[in-house]
């Protein structure tokens, strides 16, 4: 490719290379200039510049327009990439240590298709970000040589699954290779044999991705399929996939001496890393405790996935026999396998990532509770609301998902300092000073666009199956609802078809018509979800809808910015709380549409009472099946009553609502500020834990103190509790071989039955004891007591252990030991 380049475009190669170009608009236009065609319709720069033929470069090596955007796209990315003050550096100048980010998937751009949905397109923008603030984060993937799957709809609405094989040439990546210019090998243990795993590098701004990928000729048939398909459902497969991600992403670490500072989960898939760095710390001399600590201290994990059948499970007989090579000669095998092991007797991904972590959290604060609740098996004794799963709302990456003109607006009217500090106290209000007329005139734009590519695509589906009809006529100014998301049943994609009569009178009012536009891909195997997209593309061909009901097939993040941007209305409408987050709505608040969305993931946070709508009971939760009729009688009544009336009939109000929906994202969902909360919250405290254990004592320490509690927890016991009167308590705990130093007594009061399922009201920890051979005599005084023995409320004591050192109140394998007062 380079030989081609006149040597005054040398350049291109590096910024094709660059995924910065995904998110930089004069970079698109530079590569659009070379051919438009092209780019408009793969979005990949390698293929253009592979393609393009030499006479045209030498043309465009004259062309002073060329040129010139050439020099300034240049001249950003030079500036962005050798920049110093980033965030990261000037906050945290004494930090260089890897942040190692792990996932299954990531949705960075069109071109590189190792993405399905939600999950990958939330990596690709933490990337993104981390990129932007400067972070130093590297991240660990696998190269899947069909992807997901391109996504056709037959005449009869049936799903098509096309599995493209991709050429890696063309992809905007490149072999990683070693000082002797040969391409990275790890070599990874699999069943009994051991795979060989090539390495790829994606440059994402400042951040490296390398994926592995296990498809050459040194490797046996059936290890070359491991990254056929993304989420092969195959367990067998599966299971392969997980330990190549998590214990080969580890070994490349290794291969490349890179230390790294904090390891990162992007849910449980690459949890097998967990295993392959206690194994390698044990083999270094460290016990099982010392190592487990290690790791614990210095791995975050995030889980993405409120429905208990989404974390994958396998037979724990099973898994062993997949890690046989793994565990070959290694002594501690039962221990690491038990870290995996649920209540079921199952190997489970999530509880393995959970007893690994010490940083975890849930996607928005709504679905860390509901995260606590399901995972409470794994903290014996805690209340739920005291279980350590933390809430950080998901957040999605500006640059990539706001259209132009909306961009336009806001560093006219905000600043450019929006762009890297959405946090800054009072930027949002800026949202305020945009004229009603430039906002709405913008909107508009993105609606036209929009509209053209709901044409395009009709007309390339009906080219294909033989079709000739009418394409549908739509204005920019009539109101155009979007609905695009994984067709899961629980999403409840159909829920507006439950009384077409009514949805009949909505869509053909000729002074206030609606359009309604549907994409999104259903699992291969998810025969439900099929059947709900079978279900919109029949209602969608019926002569009332025709034209009005619109289904897109293969919604992609092409597909997706333009929609966020060029609808009215974003619909969500899943049975609570099945929406862990919910970042498209996010996306589309970013862009001025309002969201009518049940009450659920980050609408929780992000609604206000002005930006929006809400679908059915905020009370009801959880929801089921029966109570699908009544959200449906709801969206019916906010479509009749609400959001067309005033779509229509107040201009003013909308847009009104428009800007709220903005300073409502701006303000509590927008990257950078999520990648700031992880660098703040666990980033920075995981680093700070990798510096003190990096000291042999202090591992040798806290090792020792935990050995001494596992080993004499079982005859730690609260012996007697005596009320002295209604402001004093008087506890003996007996210690056994533990002193007072090794716990915390504490007294809890709350709403509840017992203490897991306990309203925590107050906690307070007892300190004043006296020690009398093996027990401790500790007294509270001063306390009020004053709802003790009222109905529905309860006071415990509990025992729980305590060093100074450890990142989280509770410890997985230690139960907390209590006792109800009375």
């Amino acid at each position: 490719m380079l030989e081609k380049l006149p040597e005054n475009l040398k350049e291109l190669e590096s910024l094709a290379y660059n995924l910065w170009w995904s998110w930089s608009r004069p970079a698109q236009r530079l590569w659009r200039m070379i051919d438009s065609e092209k780019w408009e319709e793969h979005r990949n720069p390698v293929k253009i510049l592979r393609e393009v033929s030499k006479e045209r470069l030498e043309e465009l090596s004259k062309d002073e327009d060329f040129i010139a955007l050439y020099e300034l796209t240049l001249e950003r990315f030079t500036d962005y990439m050798e920049r110093e003050d980033t965030w990261f550096n000037v906050n945290y100048p004494e930090w260089d240590e890897k942040i190692v980010y792990m996932c299954m998937e990531y949705g960075l751009t069109k071109a590189l298709p190792i993405y399905s949905g939600g999950l990958g397109i939330l990596a690709g923008d933490h990337l993104k970000s981390a990129s932007d603030l400067g972070l130093p984060l590297i991240a660990v993937g696998l190269l899947y040589k069909h992807g997901y799957f391109t996504q056709q709809i037959d005449s009869d609405g049936r799903q098509i699954e096309i599995f493209p094989e991709y050429d890696i040439e063309g992809l905007p990546m490149k072999p990683l290779r070693d000082e002797d210019g040969n391409q990275v090998i790890v070599e990874v243990p699999i069943d009994n044999d051991t795979v060989k795993a090539r390495v790829f590098e994606v440059q994402v701004g400042r951040v490296k991705l390398y994926l592995l990928d296990t498809d050459f000729e040194e490797n046996e048939d059936r290890f070359r399929k491991i990254c056929d398909y993304l989420y092969n459902p195959e367990p067998d497969v599966r299971v392969s996939q997980e330990i190549l991600l998590g214990i080969g992403g580890m070994k490349l670490l290794k291969t490349l001496k890179i230390k790294p500072g904090v390891i990162h989960l992007n849910e449980g898939h690459p949890a097998f890393s967990s295993l392959e760095r206690i194994k390698s710390y044990m083999e270094e001399g460290y016990s099982f405790t010392e190592a487990l600590e290690i790791v614990r201290q210095t791995t975050v994990f995030t889980t993405h996935t409120p429905v208990p059948a989404g974390h994958d499970r396998f037979p724990f007989d099973f898994v062993e026999k997949k890690l046989t090579k793994f565990f070959e000669g290694f002594e501690s095998k039962e221990l690491l396998m038990n870290l995996g092991k649920d209540e079921d007797g199952n190997f489970n991904m999530t509880y393995l990532a959970l007893r690994t972590s010490s940083f975890i959290n849930g996607v928005s604060k709504l679905h860390a509770d509901v995260s606590r609740r399901m995972f409470k098996n794994v903290w014996k004794g805690v209340p739920v609301e005291e279980i350590p799963i933390e809430g950080i709302t998901n957040g999605v990456h500006m640059g990539t998902w706001i259209n132009r003109e909306m961009r336009k607006l806001f560093d006219r009217y905000l600043g450019r300092v929006w762009r890297e500090h959405t946090d800054l106290e009072g930027i949002w209000y800026g949202v305020d000073r945009i004229p009603d007329e430039e906002l709405w005139e913008a909107h508009l734009n993105a609606k036209k666009r929009f509209i053209d590519y709901i044409r395009e695509s009709i007309k390339r589906r009906n080219e294909r199956l033989g079709i000739n009809e009418p394409l549908p006529e739509i204005s920019e100014n009539v109101l155009i609802i979007g609905f695009a998301r994984r067709f899961a049943t629980y999403k409840r994609a159909v829920l507006l078809f439950s009384d077409l009569e009514r949805l009949k009178r909505i869509v053909n009012n000729s002074e206030r018509p609606v359009y309604i536009v549907y994409a999104g891909k259903a699992h291969p195997r998810d025969e439900g979800g099929k059947e709900f997209l079978r279900r919109i593309y029949e209602v969608s061909q019926m002569p009332d809808f025709k034209n009005k009901i619109i289904v897109l097939e293969n919604y992609d993040i092409g597909m997706a910015r333009l929609m966020v941007s060029g609808v009215d209305v974003w619909l969500n409408n899943p049975r609570r709380p099945m929406e862990a987050s919910g970042t498209s709505g996010m996306k589309a608040a970013a862009n001025g549409v309002l969201n009518a969305s049940v009450y659920d993931g980050w609408w929780v946070e992000g609604y206000n009472g002005r930006n929006g709508w809400v679908i059915g009971d905020e009370s009801v939760l959880p929801e089921t099946e029966a109570d699908d009729p009544k959200d449906a009688e709801a969206l019916y009544e906010l479509l009749e009553n609400e959001i067309i009336p005033t779509y229509y009939e107040n201009r003013e109000k909308w847009i009104f609502m428009m800007k709220e929906s903005i300073k409502a994202w701006l303000q509590n969902s927008a990257p950078p500020a999520c990648c700031k909360e992880y660098t703040e919250k666990f980033y920075i405290k995981g680093l700070v834990n990798r510096e003190w254990l990096e000291r042999r004592e202090n591992v040798e320490k806290i090792g020792a103190w935990k050995e001494r509690i596992l080993k004499n927890w079982e005859n730690v016991s609260i012996e007697r509790i005596v009320l002295e009167d209604s402001k004093s308590v008087e506890v003996t705990v007996k210690l056994g071989d533990l002193t007072p130093n090794d716990v915390i007594v504490e007294l809890v009061a709350g709403r509840g039955e017992g203490m897991e399922d306990l309203e925590v009201w107050k906690v307070i920890h007892i300190r004043r004891y006296r020690k009398e051979n093996e027990s401790i005599r500790l007294h509270l005084h001063q306390w009020c007591l004053g709802h003790l023995g009222s109905p529905g409320w309860f006071y415990a004591v509990r025992v729980i252990p305590y060093h100074p050192r450890l990142p989280i109140k509770f410890l997985p394998e230690v139960p907390v030991v209590w006792k109800k007062v009375l």
